[in-house]
């Protein structure tokens, strides 16, 4: 039986690995900033007063390399931001929408949490339930 992970938990992750690989393209393939820029404009068409346009329109506005460095940082800024990011929306990275892409990320995001729970409940002197 497989431990129960929290959702949220499988999510962020596999956002995060979902930028590594647009990183990735990214250093192959810089043409897909023009369209991550081109679904900020529509997202700021449709939320004018939200932060989280503004500091994509900020991060995208930065060198390729640095783009790359902040699109795969851990840290609750980014977490948040990668909930709206701006390259799941563009061309470029048709990828994300491939349904079979999408199910064996969260596969493996899954995976990946169920097994730091369990590496994390061993530190703490217990099991993780089944």
């Amino acid at each position: 039986m497989r431990p129960e992970v929290n959702r949220e938990v499988v999510n962020d992750r596999a956002k995060l690995m979902i930028h590594r690989l647009v990183a990735r393209r990214l250093a192959h393939d810089p043409g897909i900033l023009d369209s991550a820029k081109m679904a900020v404009m529509r997202l700021e068409a449709d939320y004018p007063e939200r932060t989280f346009v503004s500091e994509w329109r900020e991060i995208l506005g930065q060198p390729p390399g640095t783009i790359r460095q902040l699109l795969t940082r851990r840290d609750e800024g980014m977490q948040r931001l990668r909930l709206s990011s701006p390259f799941l929306e563009g061309e470029g990275v048709s990828f994300v929408r491939d349904p079979n892409v999408r199910k064996r990320i969260w596969r493996l995001a899954r995976k990946g949490a169920a097994a730091q729970r369990a590496t994390h409940a061993g530190r703490q002197g217990f099991s993780a339930p089944a």
